[in-house]
């Protein structure tokens, strides 16, 4: 829900302030890990598999997955063949705040075509995070998911706590309101599909970032719902929240993990902080993962952005609170730019078919709070047209990203 941000004017406004009062503030310390070593070898629960870092450029895909992934069964067991070659089909998901309504309608749309995939992999950053296990296990969800983005305000979500959050506090709201909309939709039943449908190959990421460490981090969602952990579920869900928690707006999520008898806190916040999007667990091309199938699979890609990608022209009011709110949101913009042109140039090199949407820049619905059902709803209805209709797709992104 990083983009979002433009539209919480507070929380860009006070940041400042926050930091300068915060030392006037008696904070409870937590036991965080110090030094990057002992950061490499922290895991929640002595769990491997579960998750990577997302920066991480191993030398040999093969050998890496094989020692983190002990569990993860042969890739795309269920995906179809064509030549003797398995087409694997990937969804990416960003962020995007509110406007993850549109992700979810066009999802809802393209189910009423006879051409949804069943992806093979699905991937999703904060607002995308919220879609991607229901994108994961199609269109039994689209009903949750239209409920999700269509009918809860800002009010029903957060809690405003500003003067705690000025005075010490971890964020100017208190998210314990979003953590319970979570928990009411991701229970048990769909975390015993999501490990379903892991044991059949198909695989489920989701990104948050680690703020101690600086660095991104990829949960192998299907891992922790297979993994009969009695914390499982719990994890899950936290997992989601922490890769939704806007920095200083959304208070962030801490994480306990242990390296041999030692127990840790990571703190773990928007995944949009350090990418707004990406399509696998470490940066490598494509072609690497071609050793984890039976034989080198098709690859056809969708990379979903819950915002206006385009430059939208407004008079902003030079004053201290619309100047940083615009420039947050136009570094937003450019940092979504370069990264789904850079993962559009790996697709053109690996001959991976390359499809690409974002909020039509002639959307011209205004959103008056955070989250606003209004707003939402029509936006939703604009991803359930472009859905239906599968125009709006681009092979490539426009040319002026091309630097």
């Amino acid at each position: 829900m990083h983009c979002g941000l433009t539209r919480f004017v507070p929380a860009g406004a006070v940041l400042a302030l926050a930091v300068a009062l915060g030392a006037c503030a008696a904070v409870t310390p937590r036991v965080g890990i110090a030094d990057a070593a002992t950061a490499n070898l922290a895991q929640f629960a002595g769990q491997p598999g579960i998750r990577f870092w997302g920066d991480e450029v191993p030398s040999d895909i093969k050998a890496e997955v094989r020692l983190k992934l002990p569990n993860m069964p042969r890739l795309a067991q269920g995906a179809s063949v064509r030549k003797g070659r398995p087409k694997v089909e990937i969804l990416a998901l960003s962020g995007g705040g509110g406007d993850g309504a549109f992700g979810a309608g066009l999802l809802k749309g393209w189910s009423t075509r006879a051409d949804r995939p069943e992806f093979e992999v699905v991937t999703g950053v904060s607002a995308g995070a919220i879609i991607a296990p229901f994108a994961f296990l199609g269109s039994d969800y689209d009903d949750e998911l239209e409920e999700i983005w269509t009918h809860y305000r800002t009010s029903e979500i957060v809690t405003a706590q500003i003067l705690p959050g000025l005075l010490g506090g971890s964020a100017l709201t208190d998210s314990q309101p979003m953590a319970d909309l979570i928990a009411q939709y991701v229970d048990k039943k769909l975390l015993r599909r999501v490990a379903q449908e892991y044991m059949r190959g198909r695989i489920l990421l989701i990104g948050t970032t680690n703020l101690d460490a600086q660095r991104p981090v990829v949960w192998n969602m299907g891992e922790i719902a297979h993994s009969g952990h009695p914390h499982a579920l719990a994890l899950f869900r936290k997992v989601i929240l922490a890769s939704a928690a806007i920095p200083g707006a959304f208070p962030p999520v801490e994480i306990p993990v242990q390296v041999g008898t030692e127990q840790f806190t990571e703190m773990h916040v928007d995944g949009g902080t350090t990418r707004e999007i990406f399509v696998s667990p470490v940066r490598a091309p494509f072609r690497a993962f071609d050793a984890l199938y039976p034989n080198p699979p098709t690859r056809q890609l969708f990379l979903v952005t819950n915002m206006k990608v385009t430059p939208e022209q407004n008079v902003v009011k030079a004053q201290t609170i619309p100047i940083a709110a615009r420039a947050i949101s136009t570094l937003i913009k450019s940092q979504s730019q370069g990264q789904v042109y850079r993962i559009y140039r790996m697709a053109k090199d690996d001959g991976v078919d390359f499809n690409y949407i974002a909020v039509p820049p002639d959307f011209d619905g205004k959103a008056n709070e955070f989250f606003d059902p209004e707003y939402q709803r029509a936006l939703f209805n604009e991803g359930v047209r472009l859905g239906a209709s599968g125009t709006g797709w681009m092979k490539e992104p426009p040319q002026g990203w091309r630097g």
